[in-house]
């Protein structure tokens, strides 16, 4: 772990942000692999034998009573052998943590007729990311903090940065900062940096990013592909307005209920406190079971809410900005600058 205020060096517009804060954090460098794996055995070992993994399936819809206005179980198969028969699973409560490409609302529509109100705020999102070694740049301010970061200021400047450990190595190079870290360079307004190779993307960071930032990167040993991502948006379900229409028994968690811009690191921090706030639910035992979900959808929204605005309030400068609105009624709504 890092902590927040010494080991980090993180940047808006050129103001270091973290150097001032009153109350210290830690900063946890992992691969995502890594952690998936970690929190699985602690879910196993807390668990025991309550807990089956179905691995390599695909859930394809949802079980459910319309006359009850309730989500029983769900039907799926194995990703392997996409001819093999549906399975069925029934459970007393079901959660839909499948992120943002969530299947959810199209189950919803063909099972109760129900359209979830959305929107999606396209900002021209996009990433390149790599893994290398860090090595000394011969800046000490650089060198000595764990994770540098830049963010997105739309339309001033379109691209950000950031460099995170995900493990420290063992090396005898001394010019090695004994780091094994991810770095990203993401942008908007659809001005994509570019992934062909290594050095093209040090040419173009020496003409776009900040000379202190150029310098790292160009102090990385890369041990990956350059590796490009262009989906990125926001994109919010409000299920919290849809109130007793929505389905008995069944939740969105997450990323399933909203996605939010990468570049502040929101995504694992709201799910999990929905997840918190899901277990004081369960914690007060004072609800009935057909309450929950609907209980959940309005304080998961608050959560949302604070997440989305700090998300979003830098994306609607974007000046190609698209917004895409889908009501309660089905009608849909673009909008673009």
């Amino acid at each position: 772990t890092y902590s927040l205020k010494t080991d980090l060096r993180l940047a808006a517009s050129g103001i270091i942000l973290n150097q001032d804060l009153t109350e210290d954090f830690d900063w946890l460098g992992i691969d995502r692999f890594t952690l998936e794996i970690v929190l699985r055995r602690e879910f196993c070992l807390k668990f025991s034998n309550q807990v089956e993994w179905k691995c390599n399936s695909r859930v394809t819809e949802l079980i459910v009573d319309r006359s009850l206005n309730i989500v029983k179980g769900v039907k799926y198969r194995s990703k392997k052998n996409t001819g093999s028969p549906l399975l069925e699973i029934y459970g007393d409560f079901i959660i839909d943590c499948t992120g943002h490409n969530t299947s959810s609302p199209k189950w919803l529509k063909e099972k109760f007729n129900l359209i979830v109100p959305t929107i999606q705020i396209h900002y021209g999102c996009g990433y390149v990311t790599c893994i290398g070694e860090r090595f000394r740049t011969g800046d000490p301010s650089l060198d000595s903090v764990a994770v540098i970061g830049s963010s997105v200021n739309s339309p001033e400047n379109n691209f950000g940065f950031i460099v995170t450990p995900m493990r420290t190595i063992d090396t005898t190079d001394h010019d090695s900062l004994g780091i094994l870290a991810t770095l990203a360079i993401n942008c908007v307004n659809s001005e994509y940096p570019p992934n062909d190779s290594y050095e093209n993307l040090l040419e173009w960071a020496k003409e776009n990013l900040d000379q202190e930032y150029y310098a790292v990167l160009k102090s990385i040993k890369v041990c990956s592909p350059l590796l490009p991502y262009r989906r990125a948006v926001d994109a919010r379900k409000y299920v919290e307005t849809l109130g007793k229409k929505w389905p008995q028994n069944y939740i969105l968690l997450g990323d399933a209920i909203c996605a939010l811009n990468p570049q502040y690191a929101q995504g694992m921090t709201h799910a999990l406190r929905h997840a918190r706030e899901l277990g004081k639910i369960f914690g007060e035992s004072c609800h009935m079971l057909k309450d929950i979900s609907h209980i959940f959808n309005r304080r998961a929204a608050v959560v949302t809410e604070e997440c989305w605005f700090a998300s979003t309030a830098n994306d609607w400068k974007t000046p190609t900005l698209k917004v895409i609105e889908t009501h309660k009624n089905g009608e849909v709504k673009t909008y673009q600058r």
